[in-house]
């Protein structure tokens, strides 16, 4: 399994776990208790698989990495020992074992396990304080005579409306956002990976004497990177006139979680005057708020943008239909996705039930 398998895994034990409480009579006690352990076996699974997974995932990308410099310093003129760091079979060559970059790895590594491990308690503790409290306000209310009905119902359509506003929360931000375990699961996992290939490349920039490297990412980009993508910066400040990587909040993508932001090296006597003139020219026009793409450059990255909203949106969509609606939900999502697109008379039927189980506007 590696990391990618390892994000679909997570999706498979969060249908898992909306199945769960789909399935469950949580008007009884005994299936209120079932539930909860059910979910912490499913997330102890998942905790497992993490733990063999994301080293390999760390070490490979890392020095893929290390091979992707190599590679660039030859295409770039630099006389350097043409030796790989990943073999065939996924080990790491004896010669690149050295301090540098084992002490990286250990440290990117060690960090990505923590942010996981805190992740899955975090969402561990939420499903079950979920749940706990979401009980205790509905039967309150189900004995004051506010709610009447079949308390089972009840329950399930209270609990459903409860994940899908909270979920199974992994992160609460500064400004109080919640963070679902999967989408953050992902944007640790993308980070993390791009940080270790950029770390990996970085260093061994280092130990072949390449202090000068070049921003590199996609034309169609954010804001953000769009920032950084060209400018020419100094590793370790030994060439005066060029920004040094860790001052004045001058740094090495990844500079947001999806960023795919690189660096090649920028080989000062291998350039002519006009292209030093310009990398000059780029590194003077850098302002940390503008945005400076173009136009069709802001439309084609909204479009991607817009694309990844709506599959996402849609996976979430079907995991709460599917929690609310039990059996009566469409078997799989490509079931559900179909028949949306279609607009069948059972889809719509279905959204109608949805929404009066939810007492809401919730789609």
């Amino acid at each position: 399994m590696n990391e990618e398998q390892l994000l679909t895994y997570l999706r498979d034990i969060i249908t898992g776990i909306s199945d769960a409480v789909a399935e469950s009579d949580l008007s009884e006690e005994q299936q209120v208790e079932a539930l909860v352990r059910d979910i912490k076996d499913l997330l102890d699974q998942f905790s497992f698989e993490v733990e063999k997974v994301i080293p390999e995932a760390i070490l490979l990308t890392y020095f893929g990495g290390v091979d992707e410099a190599t590679k660039a310093l030859k295409s770039a003129g630099v006389s350097i020992r043409a030796t790989t760091a990943v073999t065939p079979t996924k080990e790491i060559a004896k010669s690149f074992q050295s301090k540098i970059h084992m002490d990286a790895v250990k440290v990117l590594l060690d960090d990505t396990l923590l942010d996981f491990r805190a992740a899955i308690r975090t969402a561990e503790m939420s499903a079950t304080s979920n749940i706990t409290k979401t009980l205790e306000n509905v039967k309150g209310d189900l004995a004051k005579g506010v709610i009447v009905g079949d308390p089972r119902k009840v329950i399930q359509a209270q609990v459903a409306k409860s994940f899908a506003k909270d979920g199974l929360t992994a992160f609460v931000t500064s400004d109080g956002k919640k963070l679902p375990l999967d989408f953050y699961a992902m944007t640790v996992t993308r980070y993390k990976t791009r940080e270790a290939a950029n770390a990996g490349a970085t260093n061994r920039y280092i130990e072949n004497g390449q202090d000068l490297v070049q921003v590199t990412g996609n034309s169609d980009t954010c804001p953000v990177c769009a920032r950084h993508r060209g400018m020419v910066i100094s590793l370790n400040g030994l060439t005066p006139g060029y920004p040094v990587v860790g001052e004045d909040d001058v740094r090495i993508g990844p500079y947001h979680p999806n960023c795919r932001c690189g660096v090649m090296p920028f080989v000062l006597r291998f350039k002519t005057e006009e292209e030093l003139a310009e990398a000059h020219k780029r590194n003077e026009s850098y302002k940390p708020w503008d945005d400076p793409r173009t136009p069709a450059q802001k439309r084609a990255y909204e479009r991607e943008q817009t694309a990844r909203r709506k599959a996402n949106d849609e996976k979430k969509q079907y995991a709460r239909w599917k929690m609310a609606l039990g059996d009566d939900a469409p078997k799989t999502l490509g079931a559900f996705r179909r028949m949306k697109r279609q607009g069948t008379t059972k889809f719509q039927e279905m959204q109608a039930e949805y929404k009066r189980i939810m007492r809401d506007d919730v789609k």
